[in-house]
């Protein structure tokens, strides 16, 4: 998954989010499963996040996030993605597929003009050397999702393996804009149904704001700040982590370790049981990005 791009982020806002329970990405994830036996991969983001959920706890998301352990070239990647490009024309669908600067995508458009995106990283032999660790461990944990009122399959990561990248870009998006650490909860909220309602319409209604002012790159960041946050709650209550193993996860993300008061401070208010990382005091934690100090309202 790629941590964050504000191009990535903003062209997202311009495609109608869905859940898995709707019919189209269905289809999608049916072409996905085509690559059960070929290809080494799995998904990630908000369709894995979602995979885990039950139907009101899922938050719409714009996309089908692939991962993948092995370079994935623009030839390579349409090559992969052809019999996924003829499964899906013979459902009536239209596709073209695309370039980005960070990864490439499938796209297929509906009779009606709606559109979904099935997206996988670029990655060069270099890029797979230094995060093959990583990816390989991703790869034999994840799990086997059945695609609900179909006869297809497919990979998902672990909810540990959703929930730290997760954590991750919560803490870098604190480091360049302390200010949404008033976003935080002061203490662990409960998650009644009128709760999970609420977050979510809350969610949903600065996502359609942002769709509608696309060049606002903070609320973009507050969109995807605040979805984070629930994301990464709503797995601990209702899917669980096994805490052996998000620590396992943790090691291979060195920014969790260069910042342990931001992580303790999200913890805190998501994740109470876990145990909080031991602190050096000695000097306040820094950004490496802009040098300035992390107010103490964050890291309390």
């Amino acid at each position: 998954m790629v941590l964050f791009t504000m191009e990535g982020v903003t062209r997202k806002f311009l495609i109608s989010p869905r859940t898995v329970d709707d019919p189209m990405v269905k289809d999608g994830l049916e072409a996905v499963s085509l690559l059960n036996e070929t290809e080494p991969y799995y998904l990630v983001g908000g369709i894995a996040t979602q995979s885990y959920l039950p139907t009101r706890c899922r938050r719409e998301t714009s996309d089908i996030d692939l991962c993948l352990v092995k370079p994935l070239s623009y030839h390579t990647f349409k090559d992969m993605i052809s019999p996924l490009e003829g499964f899906l024309q013979d459902k009536g669908y239209s596709v073209d597929t695309r370039k980005g600067s960070r990864a490439f995508s499938l796209n297929f458009i509906s009779p009606d003009h709606r559109s979904l995106t099935i997206e996988a990283p670029k990655r060069n032999i270099n890029n797979i050397e230094k995060h093959r660790r990583r990816l390989e461990r991703e790869f034999e944990n994840s799990r086997t999702k059945i695609i609900e009122g179909r006869d297809g399959s497919y990979r998902v990561t672990a909810p540990e393996d959703i929930a730290v990248p997760k954590l991750v870009r919560v803490m870098n998006t604190l480091v360049r804009s302390p200010y949404l650490g008033g976003s935080l909860p002061v203490e662990l909220e409960p998650l009644s149904d009128e709760d999970i309602e609420r977050k979510l319409y809350k969610i949903s209604e600065l996502r359609a704001e942002a769709m509608h002012n696309p060049g606002d790159i903070q609320l973009a960041e507050r969109v995807r700040f605040v979805s984070d946050l629930y994301d990464i709650r709503i797995l601990s209550e209702l899917t669980g982590f096994n805490e052996a193993y998000w620590r396992e996860a943790e090691k291979d993300w060195d920014s969790i370790g260069n910042e342990p008061k931001i992580r303790n401070r999200v913890l805190r208010v998501m994740l109470p049981t876990f145990k909080e990382v031991p602190i050096d005091t000695r000097e306040p934690s820094t950004s490496k990005g802009n040098g300035s100090v992390f107010p103490a309202s964050i890291l309390i």
